[in-house]
This record gives structure tokens, C-alpha cells and sequence, in this order.
């Protein structure tokens, strides 16, 4: 049985599975704490920053990666929406010089986020792919020497 939902405006297929994969991958682990870490990471953030996200300490996104505390459904459906609008930044950030904030802050709406937390993690995604894409680039510098 489905439950009906209101139609999505703006969260492209993609997103949809990435967010579906994503749950999978969190909730059918034996370790969630080490899939939300990595995840965390891959994005550039520190448990601080999630733990703002998130409206908790870090003392408790630690324990949560540690494995000492077992995340709530709703913390693991808002970190997975958090991860989402991260990609999605991070997608739109390499297809666009120009980043389309509009579609981004209706995005974010969708998924349940007010505009300065929207903006925040514009902030994060960014940084965090710019420091990336510079990475590889100065590695295939080095290897074209």
C-alpha cells in the first residue's frame, strides 16, 4: 500500500534514489554510526556542523558515529535530506558556473529546511566541492611533471 504524497516540484529522480540508496545504505548496516561519518566527511563537514544541522551537540553526532547511541528515524530522515540537498549543491556546482539559488532554496523547502539553513549548507557544499575539484586538479598537475 502507498501512502499518497504531495507531488514533488523540485527533487529530481536522481535525487529521489540517491535519497532512497542512502537510507538503504544507513539503515541496513550493522554500523550506521561509520555510514553517517563517512558521509559527513565526504561532504567536508566537522561533527560541529552537522551538529548545528542537525539542532544537536557534537558530543552527540560522536556518539552516534561511535555507535554508542543508535540514531532516531527522524534524525536518520532529516540527515538523509541533509545529504541530498548537499548533493544536489555539489551536482549543481559542477554542471553550472552560476549556481541556481532559486531552484536550490525551493529544493530546500521541499525538503523540510528554512532558508538560512538552506544557505548554511550552500555554504558547506561549496567549499567542500571546491576543495575537491582543487585537489584533483593540482594531482593532474603533478602527474602531467
Amino acid at each position: 500500500m502507498k501512502i499518497p504524497s504531495k507531488p514533488l516540484l523540485y527533487i529530481p529522480g536522481w535525487l529521489v534514489s540517491f535519497e532512497k540508496d542512502a537510507a538503504g545504505e544507513i539503515l541496513l548496516t550493522q554500523d550506521t554510526g561509520e555510514v553517517i561519518r563517512e558521509y559527513r566527511t565526504r561532504y567536508g563537514m566537522s561533527q560541529e556542523e552537522l551538529g548545528d544541522l542537525m539542532n544537536l551537540r557534537r558530543e552527540s553526532i560522536s556518539r552516534i558515529e561511535n555507535g554508542s547511541v543508535t540514531p532516531t528515524l527522524d534524525f536518520v530522515k532529516k540527515f538523509i535530506n541533509t545529504a541530498a540537498l548537499i548533493e544536489a549543491i555539489r551536482v549543481e556546482r559542477a554542471q553550472h558556473k552560476e549556481i541556481d539559488v532559486y531552484f536550490l532554496e525551493n529544493l530546500a523547502k521541499e525538503l523540510g529546511f528554512s532558508r538560512e539553513m538552506a544557505l548554511s549548507l550552500m555554504k558547506i557544499a561549496v567549499e567542500s566541492y571546491d576543495k575537491k575539484l582543487i585537489k584533483i586538479q593540482k594531482s593532474l598537475k603533478e602527474k602531467k611533471l
